[in-house]
């Protein structure tokens, strides 16, 4: 009896000994879930905040200076420090008035606007000579605030727009500001310089399909503007498989065989040795110019390349539409899906 009492107490004793043990294990459990909720929600919080920018603070002190400082123009507004040695009396921190000039001691006004800061000392330099207040002195201008111009970006980029900018850029880098070029812009991308008349531009011959360091490595200047111009548009109408309007894209070039192939090709009741190209001349007049696709396609005959507005017109073996005269195939383009490459 004894022994069987001994045993039932064993039992119990070695049934209760894992009750701690089992609720230290449900408890940490639940400590684990109720941690990795909580870093879930945080981690989603963080996420929220990042997705809808309220994490992203905006920098309103003052601009981090430019790679090269020299090459900085000084315009109105900004402000340089102006140190003369052993002249005490003329060192002093000086901003550029809406005309362009700091005021100093003695000397009076001096006109900085547009010259680099070593400009600036030979400036300072030579006022201060003239003014018979210094035979050699030695001036040092250092840049303490400063204005920063815009470059405008216009035409085919994915964001025109005024960009600040303190010195000059690369081409390049200009384009990559405005979001990088659209799928419409052409070879061609026009700059004008500041101070320049309006009718002087510069123009540089860039194409996507072609990559010119040098091109993408022209500066630009604080106060230009740059318009990339739109790409071209090629027709090609009648008889082919995707007739419409193509931009001619990448380096800007198009012959005629290219023209069909972007067309994806004639269609069966297409007659392919009466293609012609119809372009129209500065005086309103349209030129015809045949073109033998089944010559090109022995290697008898060269594909012309074509000018933006022409017009590539294959037409049927059965000529029964209004297509056949040039002016109704101009009214056909103006109605035309433009395509371009993807």
């Amino acid at each position: 009896m004894i022994n069987t009492s001994l045993k039932s107490m064993r039992k119990l004793w070695l049934s209760l000994r894992w009750v701690p043990l089992l609720a230290l294990a449900t408890n940490a459990a639940a400590y684990s879930q109720t941690v990795s909720t909580t870093a879930l929600q945080q981690l989603q919080q963080s996420a929220t905040s990042a997705g809808s920018g309220s994490s992203v603070s905006t920098h309103t002190g003052p601009s981090a200076a430019p790679e090269d400082v020299s090459a900085v123009k000084l315009m109105p507004g900004s402000m340089v420090d102006v140190h003369v040695f052993e002249e005490t009396d003329l060192d002093g921190s000086y901003r550029l008035d809406e005309r362009g000039n700091i005021s100093l001691p003695l000397a009076g006004s001096i006109h900085l606007e547009t010259l680099t800061l070593r400009e600036a000392e030979t400036a300072v330099t030579a006022k201060l000579v003239s003014s018979q207040i210094l035979n050699n002195p030695h001036v040092v201008v250092n840049l303490n605030e400063y204005s920063a111009q815009n470059i405008v970006v216009l035409g085919e980029v994915s964001s025109p727009g005024r960009y600040p900018a303190l010195g000059p850029r690369k081409l390049m880098d200009v384009l990559a500001m405005a979001g990088g070029q659209t799928a419409l812009a052409g070879n061609e991308i026009v700059i004008h310089r500041q101070g320049k008349p309006p009718d002087t531009t510069e123009v540089i011959h860039y194409g996507r399909a072609v990559n010119d360091p040098a091109a993408l490595n022209v500066a630009i200047y604080p106060g230009d503007t740059v318009l990339v111009k739109r790409a071209g548009i090629v027709y090609v109408l009648g008889a082919v498989n995707r007739p419409g309007g193509y931009v001619m894209q990448e380096a800007g070039d198009l012959n005629v065989a290219q023209a069909i192939a972007l067309a994806s090709g004639t269609a069966l009741e297409a007659k392919v040795g009466s293609i012609r190209v119809i372009r129209k001349l500065p005086d309103g007049s349209l030129l015809e110019t045949p073109f033998d696709y089944r010559k090109f396609n022995k290697a008898e005959a060269t594909a012309f390349p074509l000018r933006a507005e022409d017009i590539v017109y294959v037409p049927p073996s059965a000529i029964k539409s209004t297509l056949t005269r040039g002016i109704g195939i101009l009214s056909a383009a103006a109605s035309a899906t433009i395509y371009t490459a993807r």
